[in-house]
């Protein structure tokens, strides 16, 4: 078997590689991590406002931060004619506001209202 013409380069980058895997692994669990506590730090139980299961589930989507209407049938499992009429619900009851952007709409959650009607579990 030939030496290798520079053999200080066959364990180095493979030691780069590995490094620089741990370090983004460790970066993505900081954020999964940060996103769990700040969830809970929410502190809204929209459980409470004894509503359909859809609008819950567009609520719970929406606590953390706005979603655009077309990605809330993909993360919800409900159908585009269900999220639009649970939108259309919550925003007459002051709970979500609608931004339009493009072709669709920013939906954000009323905090303010929300938690006046839920309160904070904390």
């Amino acid at each position: 078997m030939a030496d290798p013409i520079f053999p200080e380069a066959t364990i180095g980058p493979l030691f780069y590689i590995v490094l620089g895997m741990l370090t983004a692994l460790v970066f993505v669990l900081t954020a999964y991590i940060y996103r769990l506590k700040s969830s809970e730090e929410a502190g809204i139980d929209v459980k409470q406002l004894n509503m359909p299961g859809s609008r819950i589930k567009i609520l719970n989507e929406l606590v953390e931060e706005g979603v655009m209407q077309n990605e809330l049938p993909e993360k919800t499992n409900l159908s585009k004619a269900t999220v639009s009429q649970a939108i259309k619900e919550l925003k007459n009851e002051g709970l979500v506001k609608r931004k339009k952007r493009g072709n669709t709409y920013l939906v954000e959650v009323e905090r303010t209202v929300l938690e006046e009607r839920c309160g904070r579990f904390n």
